[in-house]
């Protein structure tokens, strides 16, 4: 986390590109009806805002600026970084609390276990030019994919949320990645539980916005938006 000059806005800025790791963070600032603004940065360096190379030296959303100036990338790191931030903590597992350590350790998961898997299957052109190697490459991640979602879905038990408690910042980011298709089109009945859970968020009107923005069915960032939350149903 950096913290540059004092930001000129007084909303949280979430640098975000469509159907990427921005989906996550982008539904948690919804959910948590915060004010927050969707900056669309573009690839170039020498045509894109100098304050996203700030918050996200190689370029990579999402990114985030606080409204004090604090930056700060890594979907895992910001979704960390703002659920404990927020005054009602609803989305984290507070420090005092049994379930904490459970709570870091799935977050951290999702980052070190299953990212990696969702890379290759979605670049496998990174790791190797031959045409061959790559579709391997795919093959074999997928089977860890499928690996790492059997581990996940007896955490959840027939749980709409991984926690007692109700939606955390794991949640939305394990549905960042179960939105995609290429991830989980045809692994709902294998699955059942975290099929529960993407349910659980994709189904709200509210958060749908988010969803078609990020899948190209609208061209305008739903932002800003104020709503009842999750656990107000």
């Amino acid at each position: 986390m950096h913290k540059e000059m004092v930001s000129d806005s007084p909303v949280i800025q979430l640098y975000a590109f469509p159907d990427t790791y921005s989906i996550g963070v982008h539904l948690l600032l919804e959910e948590a009806a915060v004010p927050y603004r969707i900056v669309n940065p573009k690839l170039d360096p020498s045509q894109t805002d100098e304050a996203f190379y700030r918050a996200s030296p190689h370029g990579r959303v999402p990114a985030i600026i606080m409204p004090d100036g604090t930056t700060l990338c890594e979907s895992g790191a910001i979704l960390l970084h703002l659920a404990d931030g927020f005054s009602a903590q609803q989305f984290t597992v507070a420090a005092d609390s049994a379930d904490r350590g459970r709570y870091l350790q799935w977050l951290f998961y999702l980052s070190s276990t299953l990212q990696p898997e969702v890379m290759i299957i979605f670049h496998p052109e990174y790791y190797s030019d031959d045409r061959t190697i790559q579709a391997e490459l795919t093959a074999s991640a997928q089977t860890r994919l499928r690996q790492v979602l059997t581990v996940l879905e007896k955490q959840y038990q027939n749980r709409s949320w991984m926690f007692a408690k109700g939606p955390t910042a794991v949640d939305f980011a394990l549905a960042n990645v179960l939105l995609w298709p290429e991830c989980f089109s045809d692994a709902s009945k294998r699955y059942p539980s975290l099929a529960l859970m993407l349910d659980a968020i994709s189904g709200r009107s509210s958060l749908k916005r988010i969803i078609q923005w990020h899948r190209g069915e609208t061209d305008v960032p739903p932002q800003n938006h104020k709503f009842k939350s999750l656990e107000q149903e």
